[in-house]
């Protein structure tokens, strides 16, 4: 059995300037809420967290809401449900996540989300490499801190998400 040291070793160099370190140990309280278009949500952690790894992100849809097909072309996007239920469509092929269910959704490929259960969902969201929390805090409005899912968009959130969709890579439709 190899070691992570020769496992690392073994790596291609282009595969081993990839891997960045993070900075320092972070340990963060529970985040700032805010309304990410059509769900409530936190950054958790951010690319200056991760040494621009990857970025977490924790959010929670009502019953219903959906975030419409899109293709991310700079990140590859991972789901993990905490509770309730979440159906993601990824090419063609649909998933309905409950939880402890994890997907991996590539960049480059159209995908769409909605919680179809009949209970608010909680779910993280994993972004890699790290960006998309800046597309998200570029959007985002600030929520009360006992702020529930919405049950419908702030408009102000869906104006700002198609503005400026396309400057973080971000391609709707």
């Amino acid at each position: 059995m190899r070691t992570a040291s020769q496992e690392k070793q073994s790596l291609a160099p282009a595969a081993q300037a990839s891997i960045r370190r993070a900075p320092s140990i972070k340990h963060q309280s529970r985040s700032k809420r805010f309304y990410f278009d059509v769900g409530l949500g936190s950054v958790c952690l951010s690319g200056r967290d991760t040494g621009g790894a990857y970025c977490l992100l924790e959010v929670s849809l009502a019953p219903g809401m959906a975030v419409p097909r899109h293709t991310h072309t700079r990140e590859d996007e991972v789901y993990f449900v905490l509770a309730g239920e979440l159906e993601v469509s990824v090419g063609e092929k649909t998933f309905v996540l409950r939880p402890g269910d994890t997907l991996l959704a590539p960049r480059d490929i159209p995908h769409e989300l909605r919680n179809s259960g009949d209970a608010t969902n909680h779910y993280l969201l994993v972004f890699s490499p790290s960006g998309f929390e800046e597309f998200i805090m570029a959007t985002a409005v600030p929520a009360p801190d006992n702020a529930v899912a919405p049950t419908e968009p702030p408009a102000a959130a869906v104006e700002n998400v198609h503005k400026l969709a396309t400057d973080y890579g971000i391609v709707f439709g």
